[in-house]
């Protein structure tokens, strides 16, 4: 999912012109490095999940942090699908505004 939505990412500013992380929505290096550092600190809490799992003998604390991490990709990768000009279900566009704003409330 990180792939994909680094792609995505790639696509929506290089080829669209649509990337809301820069003023001109075009493709800019040191936006890309910083989700390139991001995707690593994924990565990073994901190994350190498997650690902890190792250490007390559960199977859980990583899968919770592949899910919680895979289901914030598939927002930004329907995001991104969105900026490509696919037809997004209005459903699924709902469900996205909703779980954005609890986002913003919790980083608050």
């Amino acid at each position: 999912f990180s792939c994909v939505d680094f792609v995505t990412g790639i696509i929506v500013a290089l080829v669209f012109k649509k990337s809301p992380k820069t003023a001109s929505g075009g493709l800019k290096s040191s936006k890309m490095a910083e989700g390139v550092f991001r995707k690593i600190m994924i990565f990073i809490l994901v190994a350190v999940g498997h650690r902890i799992d190792l250490m007390f003998g559960t199977e859980y604390i990583m899968s919770g942090i592949c899910i919680a991490f895979m289901v914030n990709e598939l927002i930004s990768i329907v995001e991104n699908a969105g900026l490509m000009g696919v037809p997004i279900p209005e459903v699924l566009k709902k469900a996205i505004d909703i779980l954005d704003s609890k986002k913003e409330d919790e980083s608050i």
